[in-house]
């Protein structure tokens, strides 16, 4: 009686599995020739480039002091000729005092023709090195 019930249900699965294959392979058929439509936006991207701006934890501007050397500093653009970018993006809005004061970021950033008014957020890497996001505010950024 096992064995009939056993070889009841293995017939059933191999009479469905033709159905299953034709369904997915139609609905491959129906998928490529759907037309693309003139005004279909196509693809959405989600991509933010003020996304790394996101995830910056806190800095204390005695960090920001402890900067020594320019060679210490990397000054990162974001969004160049974008418009998306807000000075209350990022976590350097408490920091640019300190920036300003620095020297050696100060010099970081004037070769790379920003100021402390272009800072958008800042990530230490170590004790005394750091990366500084910039977007040309109100710098002479001509790259």
């Amino acid at each position: 009686m096992n064995t009939s019930i056993i070889a009841a249900a293995a017939l059933a699965v191999l009479a469905l599995a033709p159905i299953a294959t034709a369904t997915s392979v139609q609905a491959q058929v129906r998928q490529q020739t759907t037309p693309n439509y003139p005004d279909d936006p196509g693809p959405v991207s989600t991509f933010s480039c003020t996304e790394a701006l996101g995830h910056l934890r806190r800095v204390y501007p005695e960090e920001i002091a402890a900067v020594d050397h320019p060679t210490k500093v990397w000054v990162t653009p974001i969004c160049i000729n974008e418009d998306s970018v807000f000075r209350s993006d990022g976590n350097a809005g408490s920091l640019r005092a300190a920036i300003a004061a620095n020297p050696a970021i100060q010099q970081a950033l004037a070769e790379q023709s920003f100021g402390p008014e272009d800072v958008v957020g800042v990530r230490m890497t170590g004790p005394d090195t750091g990366n500084i996001f910039v977007h040309p505010f109100q710098s002479t950024y001509h790259r």
